[in-house]
């Protein structure tokens, strides 16, 4: 396994700053609401899920979310080259730009997902969208075959730190998760949140094995990192050799779920978190003990693959 060599320099550059006196470490301001969106996506119909979105925003926005998130290329489809060209979006998309001004509207934090055309090609990216702007993007990272020969996603390069409401974060997308590459560096950089929407459309036979892999790479991600995980992905019922289960959920830094959606269901979660778990007793060990030499040793290890 390879990874895009500017990924390796900034971990490299990180992990050898850690070899500095410790740093007081990074704490949540105050408590937030986050709500997290599980449901279907009507693949390649940007139009019918950009409506759904905004009922999803209205809906947590009477929860009082400071946070919303919805699955992976959420309003654009996702699955074959076809439905991902259909759906693709360049940020100055007409209907794109009225959704991202209504968000003057509010103070909530809307994460979405969409294929969004470039001029390197199509991205899978989050779009972070508050106070009527775009205040960034996120692009995956690590892309599957699929989203690397089918689909002809270009992959991303970098892992920003968002902040809002108080709170530091990170967005890395479905299969980013299966490392953790991308999470180190989002800590690292000062994130307390990570937010992971996803698209698990799994054949039956791998489905559960599938799931359980997942919420337990989150679990790792979580309580080795210090960091509350908020997962999105979708449902899909209506394909017997593809469905999509859903598990979206909210995790502590202990790795414990606050609040989790039931399989297969469309559903809201919504959960507060506070400055109170990231402090001990619930959070211990840092990534600023680690000794000069493993952190050095680490680094030219990842130099070399």
């Amino acid at each position: 396994m390879s990874y895009p060599r500017g990924m390796l320099t900034l971990i490299f550059a990180l992990l050898c700053s850690l070899v500095s006196p410790a740093r007081q470490a990074l704490a949540l301001e105050r408590e937030v609401v986050i709500s997290s969106w599980q449901g279907p996506c009507r693949d390649g119909d940007f139009a019918a899920n950009m409506a759904t979105v905004r009922q999803v925003v209205r809906l947590a926005l009477e929860r009082g979310s400071d946070f919303l998130v919805f699955p992976e290329t959420f309003l654009s489809g996702y699955g074959d080259l076809a439905i991902v060209e259909k759906g693709a979006r360049g940020v100055d998309d007409p209907e794109l730009r009225r959704f991202i001004a209504e968000s003057a509207g509010h103070t909530m934090t809307i994460l979405v997902g969409m294929a969004r055309r470039t001029g390197q090609g199509i991205r899978n990216t989050v779009l972070v969208i508050e106070n009527g702007k775009l205040t960034g993007t996120y692009d995956k990272c690590m892309l599957t075959g699929s989203d690397r020969d089918a689909m002809k996603f270009v992959p991303g390069e970098d892992v920003p730190v968002f902040e809002s409401h108080g709170a530091k974060f990170s967005v890395v997308i479905c299969h980013d998760t299966s490392f953790p590459h991308l999470a180190m560096l989002a800590k690292l950089r000062g994130a307390e949140i990570l937010f992971t929407p996803h698209y698990n459309s799994i054949g039956p036979q791998r489905m559960d094995d599938h799931r359980k892999w997942v919420r337990n790479c989150h679990v790792g991600l979580a309580s080795l990192m210090k960091l509350v995980v908020v997962r999105s992905n979708v449902v899909v019922t209506a394909k017997p050799d593809s469905p999509g289960y859903g598990d979206s959920f909210i995790m502590s830094p202990q790795g414990e779920i606050i609040a989790g959606a039931e399989l297969f269901r469309t559903e809201l979660v919504t959960a507060k978190i506070g400055p109170e778990m990231f402090k001990i007793p619930y959070v211990w060990a840092d990534l600023d003990e680690v000794p000069q030499w493993l952190n050095e040793a680490l680094a030219e290890e990842m130099r070399g693959r």
